[in-house]
């Protein structure tokens, strides 16, 4: 029965994720033509964050006796959740549509955190899982078709940065179901760690151009960036991990272009066509079937 409500409550995690993570795709395209540099949305969402959880982190830091991860994993964890995949992601903004974002950092995280779970966890999907990733890996490849049709490669670059957001991101998923971390110690690790090592770089060395943005833009990114996206989603993504396991939780987050396109088309009006919708379809039939997927199979480890 407990372990019964620990998956239950996982998959409460994984759908609230979903929703935050399918906002984030339609704020940063809202703000896609800003001004701002992606290096400054990435020192917003560090410093909205790490003002709403100093009376945590902050002690952390001042006293080691009271840290609960090691400095490497948080390093480790920051550089990847909390430099990394923010940079790779509004960059990513910056050259390519929103809507490539949704598809192309979502609908592959399955893909990329099933090769990390093989390498380090040694797990290999069951057959259910396989066939969930074969739907999902379908339904990517006719969305983004359908959306390249008549568009020239001038959003390459971007392309590529999505696919290292999604690289980043699975692979701190997999670490964190590798290193058996806590949810909440992880977050704060992140939030800390990002605080000092990125943000005196950015301060010296990286370009700005928050004076040429809106005080209502630095606030709406900050706060939902910040916010939202690193206080609650990272913290929820981090504990469906912990109860769910790495893969199950990024195939679940390919519903993320699902929600996030819905979410465009009411409130950015945008029009849905008929190979984007079968796109969509498929990834969510895949999520579904890779979601609701048998136990992993372990791999015997090679004496």
């Amino acid at each position: 029965m407990r372990a019964l409500q620990a998956i239950e409550k996982g998959y409460i995690f994984a759908l609230l994720t979903i929703c935050i993570w399918s906002g984030f795709i339609v704020i940063s395209r809202v703000g896609g033509q800003s001004p701002r540099t992606p290096f400054d949305v990435a020192a917003l969402r560090t410093v909205f964050a790490a003002a709403i959880l100093l009376p945590w982190w902050l002690p952390r830091v001042l006293d080691s006796s009271k840290r609960k991860l090691p400095w490497y994993q948080s390093l480790t964890f920051a550089l990847l959740a909390g430099v990394s995949y923010p940079l790779f992601a509004y960059g990513g903004f910056q050259y390519a549509p929103g809507n490539h974002g949704a598809v192309l950092i979502a609908g592959t995280l399955p893909f990329f955190t099933t090769l990390f779970a093989l390498a380090l966890l040694r797990e290999m999907p069951s057959f259910q899982r396989m066939l969930g990733l074969a739907l999902i890996v379908s339904g990517v490849t006719t969305l983004f078709a359908a959306m390249m049709r008549g568009a020239s490669w001038q959003s390459l670059p971007g392309d590529l940065m999505f696919l290292g957001a999604s690289i980043c991101w699975s692979l701190f998923a997999v670490l964190l179901r590798h290193w058996q971390t806590r949810a909440f110690d992880v977050t704060l690790g992140v939030v800390a760690f990002s605080l000092l090592v990125y943000i005196p770089i950015y301060a010296v060395f990286l370009p700005k151009a928050l004076s040429q943005a809106s005080w209502g833009d630095i606030a709406l990114q900050g706060f939902y960036q910040g916010g939202i996206v690193v206080c609650c989603a990272m913290w929820t993504f981090a504990k469906a991990t912990e109860l769910l396991g790495a893969v199950r939780v990024a195939v679940m987050m390919s519903a993320v272009p699902v929600a996030g396109t819905l979410l465009a088309i009411a409130i950015l009006g945008e029009v849905l066509t008929p190979a984007s919708a079968i796109g969509l379809m498929l990834i969510f039939i895949g999520a579904l079937v890779g979601a609701l997927a048998k136990a992993r199979v372990i791999l015997p480890v090679s004496p």
